[in-house]
């Protein structure tokens, strides 16, 4: 007869008590969660804040090659645009309400803004 040696754990030991979890309020898990106008802003948060560390590194790159590079003004704008950026996300990623909107808004229209006057104007 064929010995069974696979492992096995005990459900629980002898003694061993119990803790009941809290059930969380539906209101709150799904703030928590977050909805699609706060994960796109804080998708273009992330943008904003990866293109200002590009545009660095292409100044600092031009400064060793001793080219001229995309300039203070350029540099300057995009590391401002992320940092508003951050700032107005950690915002939206606190609040409730109304407050989650218009934070969700207004990194999208620095985002615009940050394209339109630095990239295409």
């Amino acid at each position: 007869m064929a010995q069974d040696n696979s492992p096995t754990v005990p459900l629980a030991s002898p003694g061993a008590t119990t803790v009941a979890l809290d059930a969380q309020h539906p209101d709150r898990t799904r703030a928590a969660r977050g909805g699609f106008g706060r994960e796109l802003a804080g998708a273009l948060t992330v943008g904003l804040c990866v293109l200002a560390v590009v545009v660095v590194v292409f100044q600092v790159l031009a400064w060793v090659r001793g080219m001229p590079g995309p300039g203070a003004a350029m540099v300057l704008g995009h590391v401002g645009a992320a940092m508003i950026a951050v700032v107005v996300q950690r915002v939206a990623d606190r609040a409730s309400g109304l407050r989650v909107t218009l934070a969700s808004l207004a990194v999208v229209l620095v985002t615009g803004l940050t394209l339109w006057l630095l990239w295409w104007a």
